[in-house]
């Protein structure tokens, strides 16, 4: 099994910087989302996490049931590093001008108090979180957005230690994050035409089979379906009209310009409404990730 890629900030502005020049629609949107992760991607060498350790036998039971490693509540996290990029995203979010703004204010009067939900939303304490959030003033979904986006540079870093433990050739079958459980964020076509997923949680790389809908195991080749437009080759629908599912696919040999995954999810948006006008449902999240539709 091959690692996910590991990426700079430098790779994410200039993704970003090119995905504007294509599509300036997505101008404000992508400025955002793109200080976000260049912020996470910068903290990702300051994590510092303990080791992981999975005892053989259940490694053993875990490859043969096709089962994730770990669920996505037992990821470890630098509560440390992260207390500092919440900081850091509160002064983005504030600096964009975003909706995000007014939460990013309170919460960065608040950083300790929010900085204390950390493990409770790792752990998916909802009534925790949702207290903290009534305590400090702050829309829920708001609140969720700073708590994953400030962990995530953790959660990469462990399921790139979990990673390890992975069968070294994977079946392909897989719907859902080798790692974690998580359903995928976004799917990727590689320069020899292998297909991949990232976790929509913590953005492990895992090869899935072209000819398959991960979601319920469907192999008819009437059944699986891919929309794309000439006008955008570099993005598609991969689409099942067995169980009406679908996830969108970056095709990296149509890139014209460096791609970051995050973001092409995020610069991918107008799919999503293509898809769901079109009846089909998106593969959701285990946990709430981006937060409002906007910046």
């Amino acid at each position: 099994m091959q690692p996910s890629p590991e990426y700079t900030p430098a790779t994410v502005r200039q993704a970003a910087a090119g995905i504007i020049a294509e599509r300036p629609s997505y101008r404000e949107l992508i400025t955002f989302y793109g200080r976000i992760f260049a912020a996470q991607e910068a903290a990702r060498p300051r994590i510092r996490l303990d080791p992981v350790h999975l005892p053989q036998e259940l490694i053993r039971i875990k490859r043969q049931e096709q089962m994730p490693l770990v669920l996505a509540s037992q990821l470890n996290l630098d509560p440390q590093a992260s207390a500092a990029l919440l900081r850091e995203l509160c002064r983005i979010a504030i600096e964009c001008g975003s909706e995000l703004a007014g939460a990013g204010r309170i919460l960065s009067e608040r950083s300790e108090r929010a900085a204390a939900l950390f493990i409770p939303f790792a752990k998916a304490q909802e009534p925790q979180v949702l207290a903290g959030a009534g305590e400090m003033d702050v829309d829920p979904e708001s609140l969720a957005f700073f708590l994953y986006h400030s962990l995530r540079p953790s959660f990469c870093s462990c399921a790139a230690q979990l990673a390890r433990y992975l069968e070294p050739t994977p079946s392909g079958e897989q719907g859902y994050c080798p790692v974690c459980g998580s359903a995928p964020a976004i799917a990727w076509i590689e320069a020899e035409g292998r297909r991949c997923f990232f976790c929509s949680y913590c953005w492990h790389k895992w090869p899935v089979n072209r000819a398959l809908c991960p979601f319920c195991g469907n192999r008819g080749e009437e059944g699986l379906l891919y929309f794309y437009s000439e006008e955008e080759k570099e993005y598609r629908l991969d689409a099942c009209s067995s169980c009406r599912r679908y996830v969108k696919a970056v095709d990296a040999r149509a890139l014209r310009r460096p791609g970051y995954p995050a973001l092409e999810q995020v610069a991918s948006l107008h799919l999503d409404l293509k898809a769901v006008e079109a009846g089909y449902t998106a593969a959701a999240p285990a946990r709430p990730t981006t937060g409002p539709d906007g910046p």
